[in-house]
């Protein structure tokens, strides 16, 4: 039933609206399985709209000058998920951070940098274990919970932005999605 639903969708949205609501389409009817699949359809549907140039106003692609920025492109009415486009201007990172829950996203212009570390419980602090290039057109899942500790923004010349998908509804993006954690 989701290739056949993709298929009818995909590529097809004109608009910012058309596009954000066949996304949210497809995050919802992902919603509806089990984790594993939920996580795999999650992915699938923020691969196929990555690249799309209509996907986000002009408005959502708006940086701020002291922190990426995020904006609402769409909450789900049943408070199921949220999907936020940020805008990464050179230089500007997240916190190291893990989350309050499940979480995906998708590097939709230029590139970010992310790097991923392993709590360390005797210390209760993240250990640095990697830092990777997440050019245009990666996709990612994580669980809610400390064994996907993380830290991502720009360390490039160009602005970047990314679509993020996080199990919350959008009143609460701001207070039950991150956990920071402190890096050693």
């Amino acid at each position: 039933m989701l290739a056949a639903r993709t298929a009818a969708h995909s590529g097809t949205a004109s608009s910012p609206a058309a596009a954000a609501a066949d996304l949210a389409a497809d995050i919802g009817a992902a919603c509806e399985g089990s984790r594993a699949l939920m996580a795999r359809r999650v992915v699938a549907a923020l691969a196929r709209v990555a690249a799309d140039p209509d996907l986000l106003t002009p408005v959502q692609r708006i940086p701020s000058p002291e922190c990426y920025a995020r904006h609402v492109v769409y909450g789900d009415p049943a408070g199921r998920f949220t999907i936020l486009a940020l805008v990464w201007m050179p230089g500007q990172f997240s916190p190291p951070h893990a989350h309050q829950t499940w979480c995906a996203y998708a590097v939709c212009e230029n590139t970010l940098t992310e790097t991923e570390y392993a709590f360390d419980h005797a210390t209760m602090k993240a250990l640095p274990l990697r830092t990777v290039e997440r050019r245009a057109g990666y996709c990612t899942f994580g669980e809610a919970g400390l064994d996907q500790i993380h830290r991502l923004g720009n360390a490039g010349v160009l602005p970047a932005v990314s679509l993020h998908v996080y199990g919350v509804e959008s009143g609460r993006i701001g207070t039950h999605v991150n956990r920071k954690v402190d890096a050693a």
